[in-house]
């Protein structure tokens, strides 16, 4: 029998391996990071304190990865913009972990999917 946990691994890798362009991986990405916050914000409503960490601490290697990818020679303005969203992005949720607060995890997921839907637009005019 396969291990499930494996089996979804396997898919995600060769979707990421397959992925079409440098676009849709930035909106996978941004797909990952608001999946982990919805579930983080679900753990601190049942006050599952583990579960509520291991799902923020993945959101936030997503946004640190964007953070990190950024080209702020060749992106400019632009990537100076989005390098002050996802740091206050980090900063809002440690925050949230720190106080278990769920409001501000719904405003890290506004603001990832406000993101996504740029990303999509472009996208879509390549």
């Amino acid at each position: 029998m396969v291990n499930a946990a494996y089996a979804h691994n396997a898919y995600t890798q060769t979707k990421i391996t397959t992925a079409y362009n440098p676009v849709e991986l930035i909106v996978m990405l941004y797909d990952g990071a608001i999946d982990f916050l919805d579930k983080a914000a679900t753990a601190i409503n049942m006050k599952e304190v583990p579960i509520k960490i291991k799902y923020i601490d993945k959101a936030m290697a997503i946004i640190e990865e964007l953070l990190n990818a950024l080209n702020l020679e060749v992106g400019g303005e632009i990537a100076l913009n989005l390098q002050s969203l996802y740091l206050h992005m980090m900063k809002e949720l440690v925050l949230a972990n720190a106080k278990n607060d769920g409001n501000r995890v719904k405003h890290v997921i506004g603001l990832l999917r406000e993101l996504r839907e740029a990303w999509v637009q472009i996208k879509n005019q390549v």
